[in-house]
């Protein structure tokens, strides 16, 4: 890399170190940073989580399988926003309900920490 290259990796990372350490002094709780201190309703909570599964990675990845296996995958990119809508109407009023931050906290509610940790590995894997 050349040195433009480096200046703007440098800058960029320093930005976001101060980002947030700025932002650290405005939020005073783990629920206050992660769930905006649950002032978001739950549909908006559901659109969150579908953007969660459009990305630069996605987009790039599916021109990349389509190119390597043909378009037979295809029918997977097509439910998934099917899913998406599913999931979101069912899955997130729920867990909003129970208020946790994740699945796997729900887990360890439910049954325990070791099951909390095994999922999680299992996720992993």
């Amino acid at each position: 890399m050349h040195l433009i290259d480096w200046t703007i990796v440098v800058a960029y990372i320093t930005w976001l170190v101060w980002d947030g350490v700025k932002r650290t002094k405005l939020e005073h709780t783990t629920e206050s940073y992660f769930l905006a201190n649950r002032s978001l309703p739950w549909w908006a909570v559901g659109l969150s989580v579908m953007a969660t599964q459009l990305s630069a990675i996605t987009l790039v990845g599916t021109t990349g399988q389509g190119y390597s296996d043909g378009m037979r995958f295809i029918q997977f990119y097509y439910g998934l926003p099917l899913a998406m809508v599913i999931l979101s109407l069912t899955l997130v009023p729920f867990f909003y309900r129970a208020k946790v931050y994740t699945a796997y906290e729900y887990l360890e509610r439910r049954f325990d920490a070791k099951t909390r940790t095994l999922t999680s590995l299992l996720f992993l894997l």
